[in-house]
C-alpha cells in the first residue's frame, strides 16, 4: 500500500509549516492562510486550519542506510522522545528501526528504516532523503471490527500478523495503516493518547475504492495498481 497523498489538521498552520519546511527540511508545494502542502519524498501531506483539538501519529520512511545520520542531523535541531532512556527502538518482528519526536502541535512524528527495503543512498544522509509516509495512526473503538472492514473492502490485511484487540499494524512493508484502539498511549510515550481526529487519505492498493470508517472522520480514496 502506497500513501500519495495524506491531509490533517492543525490549529496553527503557520507554526506547523516552519516546522515541516524549516526544521525537517521538506519542500513546501504550496500554501494558504489555511492550509499548506509538503512534498515528502513520493507522499504529498498536507494540513488544513481547524479549531478543533487533533493529534495525530505518522511515521516517515528512510533509506536503510541512513538511519544513523538522520538521528544525529535531527538531534542536533530538536529533541528526541525516550523511553526508560532509549531514544531509537528495534522491531525484530518487522525487522524496522525507528526513533520519535514531536511537531510543532505535540503530534508523534517517526523517522524508520524497514532494513527489508533495499533502498540506499550510498551518500551523506539529506533532508529530502525521505522516501514516502509509511503510517498514520486511525483511532478507533473496535479493533477488530475495522481490520474486518479494511480486509474486506481494500484487500489489506495485518502486516505480519501484527493484530491484537487493542492494535493493528494494517498494510505491507511500504504503508500500513495504524489501526489503535481510542486511549491507548502512542509510543514512546506513556502519556500522549490515541484520539481521533479527521484523515484524508489517498493510496495505491489492490482495490479501486473510497470509503469511510464510520463513525470515524476517516477517508480512504484507493486507487488500484
Amino acid at each position: 500500500m502506497h500513501i500519495q497523498e495524506l491531509i490533517l489538521q492543525t490549529q496553527h498552520p503557520a507554526k506547523q509549516k516552519e516546522f515541516y519546511n524549516k526544521m525537517l527540511g521538506l519542500p513546501l508545494l504550496a500554501e494558504t492562510d489555511a492550509e499548506f502542502t509538503i512534498q515528502v519524498g513520493t507522499t504529498r501531506l498536507s494540513f488544513q486550519k481547524t479549531q478543533q483539538d487533533v493529534l495525530y501519529h505518522v511515521a516517515f520512511t528512510l533509506p536503510r542506510d541512513t538511519f544513523s545520520q538522520a538521528k544525529g542531523w535531527l538531534g542536533e535541531r530538536l529533541s528526541l522522545l525516550d523511553k526508560n532512556g532509549e531514544d531509537e527502538f528495534f522491531f525484530a518482528n518487522i525487522d524496522a528501526r525507528s526513533f520519535y519526536f514531536y511537531d510543532a502541535d505535540k503530534n508523534i512524528l517517526e523517522y524508520i528504516v524497514h532494513y527489508e527495503l533495499e533502498h540506499e543512498i550510498g551518500r551523506p544522509f539529506q533532508p529530502t532523503d525521505v522516501m514516502h509516509i509509511s503510517e498514520i495512526g486511525l483511532p478507533v473503538e473496535g479493533v477488530p471490527e475495522q481490520v474486518a472492514f479494511l480486509k474486506e473492502k481494500l484487500g489489506i490485511e495485518p502486516h505480519k500478523s501484527m493484530s491484537s484487540e487493542e492494535f493493528a499494524f494494517i498494510g505491507d512493508i511500504y504503508g500500513q495503516l495504524v489501526v489503535v484502539k481510542v486511549g491507548r498511549p502512542w509510543l514512546p510515550t506513556e502519556s500522549v493518547l490515541a484520539v481521533v481526529s479527521p484523515v484524508q487519505l489517498t493510496t495505491k492498493d489492490q482495490k479501486e475504492t473510497q470509503l469511510q470508517l464510520l463513525p470515524f472522520p476517516y477517508t480512504i480514496t484507493a486507487h488500484a495498481f
